[in-house]
């Protein structure tokens, strides 16, 4: 009898272990299950995310290919497509895709994925300029470079802007020459100012936005990468689409450098760091602040100088002053230099009238005394067809009137060069010689500004003189007709270019995002 109530007992004990066992088995069965709903249920997340990021680049193909992508949009109901294994559906400014602001064009994409009996799905809007693929504030084909004790700000034109802060790039070398040079140097150690055309004495801290000037630790030993960084835009390392351009660090990538050193600098913290005997790839540009430093691949741009010259021959708006400067058969506005100087002389004496529409100088055209060719909300497009040069304490304003698409989107500068070299090149501010190639110069002086609206182009490069000044609401894009000239440089000057991504519509193809967002 007590051998089998042991095996009763034995068997009680195996019953247990079993239902033990079983319950386990069933609760790690149940759980295996959930976990694998829930990756299923992730896995169709991330699905319909990427098919999301699909139609919003199918949408930016379409803007970019169309005839006329500031007029481009889609049916209200959208256009759907089967995609992966899903399908998306996308809006370009109609149905749900709205909110991005006069000009820009909003664009909105769904992607769906069948999940059981139901769907998952996501959803995300962008914002971008029509007309352009690129979307920098100053971008040099050739090298970009900042010297002596220069100041240039890239800030938004309009805080809170869709893209932000402006960025600067080259397809061959960012160089900054001189360890003074100030990039978005934000007021280190006490209130810098600058005198703006429509705002006056303002601290440079709030033209990114900030309310009172931040306070952060500018040494870069202490602090490489201080907080207010993430104010500002990049430095953008090009390469053009389908080709590469030579440049002195053998890179494929335009390449960033500073002082004397040759070598390409990649991070924030090189670029800034302090030169000593511990960190010696460091650059020692400690005014310099950048978000960061990244490579892209872009194309190439440019303008065509026949269409600036036909737009000025259209333009017969400037008869009444063309014959009162003592051009009485002027019917166009395409102009010789010296008709051209006829009009500077006489808007000189009155100050109350402004030029209007397209404008285009047939040579170099070299300005020995200030000249405001719009007033304050003009319309003009300075078109010339050789150099334009500033003489020094010169001033040149052309103002649009910003209220406007129109407006914002009007060049204000575009120097287009001759179609070949002058063979008596001209002999300029401090030694340097125009040839009629396309180059900006501003000769400099204490009183030199130049203030312009839109988009400032030039096929052969700008330079701005010691002491002058650059108020810009806009853009740049500087060319280079295979000269020396590098295609930005500054030196001993103030640059301050508030970015306004629609200046670089004038290019008239892509399109360029500047914002997006997961909505869902």
């Amino acid at each position: 009898m007590r051998g089998d109530g042991e095996r009763g007992l034995a068997m009680i004990a195996v019953l247990a272990t079993i239902l033990i066992v079983t319950t386990i088995g069933v609760s790690v069965v149940g759980l295996m299950s959930t976990d694998m709903l829930h990756a299923s249920v992730q896995n169709a997340v991330a699905r319909s995310f990427y098919l999301a990021q699909s139609g919003l680049e199918e949408a930016k193909i379409q803007v970019g290919a169309a005839a006329e992508p500031q007029s481009y949009a889609t049916p209200s109901r959208g256009v759907a497509a089967p995609y992966g294994g899903g399908r998306f559906t996308y809006w370009v400014d109609a149905g749900p895709a709205t909110g991005c602001g006069p000009g820009l064009k909003t664009l909105e994409a769904l992607g769906e994925v069948p999940f059981l009996r139901a769907s998952i799905s996501s959803r995300v809007r962008a914002c971008g300029v029509p007309g352009t693929p690129v979307a920098t504030a100053l971008f040099g084909v050739s090298r970009v470079e900042l010297q002596g004790s220069s100041r240039m700000y890239l800030a938004p034109a309009a805080v809170g802007a869709p893209g932000g802060g402006g960025s600067l790039g080259s397809f061959t070398e960012v160089h900054f020459a001189d360890p003074e040079v100030r990039l978005n140097a934000l007021s280190e150690t006490e209130v810098d100012t600058l005198t703006l055309r429509d705002v006056g004495a303002v601290g440079d801290y709030a033209l990114f936005g900030f309310p009172a000037r931040p306070i952060y630790d500018p040494n870069p030993e202490t602090d490489p990468a201080p907080w207010v960084l993430a104010a500002f835009g990049e430095l953008i390392k090009a390469q053009p689409v389908g080709s590469a351009l030579s440049n002195r660090c053998g890179t494929a990538h335009a390449c960033v450098t500073a002082q004397g050193l040759l070598g390409d600098i990649t991070t924030v913290p090189a670029l800034r760091g302090a030169v000593n005997g511990r960190t010696s790839d460091a650059a020692g540009m400690s005014h310099v602040y950048v978000n960061r430093i990244r490579e892209a691949v872009m194309p190439l741009l440019s303008l065509d100088p026949d269409a600036y010259l036909n737009q000025a021959a259209d333009n017969q708006g400037n008869a009444a002053i063309d014959k009162l400067s003592g051009l009485p058969n002027k019917k166009d506005s395409v102009y010789t230099p010296l008709e051209f100087y006829q009009i500077v002389a006489y808007l000189a004496d009155h100050p109350g009238q402004a030029l209007h529409g397209g404008l285009y100088i047939a040579g170099t055209l070299e300005l020995p005394q200030s000249l405001d060719l719009g007033g304050t909300a003009g319309d003009v497009t300075l078109a010339v067809g050789g150099d334009l040069i500033l003489d020094k304490n010169a001033r040149l304003t052309n103002r649009h009137d910003l209220t406007s698409v129109a407006g914002r989107e009007t060049p204000g500068i575009v120097v287009l060069g001759l179609p070949a070299a002058d063979q008596a090149p001209l002999v300029i501010c401090g030694g340097a010689r125009a040839s009629g190639t396309g180059r900006l110069v501003l000769c400099g002086g204490p009183r030199q500004r130049l203030t312009v609206d839109g988009l400032v182009y030039t096929a052969d490069g700008m330079v701005v003189g010691p002491g002058a000044v650059v108020d810009q609401i806009g853009a740049m894009y500087h060319n280079n007709r295979g000269t020396a000239n590098p295609s930005f440089a500054s030196r001993d000057a103030t640059v301050a270019l508030r970015f306004d991504p629609l200046a670089l519509s004038a290019f008239g193809r892509g399109l360029a995002i500047l914002s997006w967002q997961q909505l869902k």
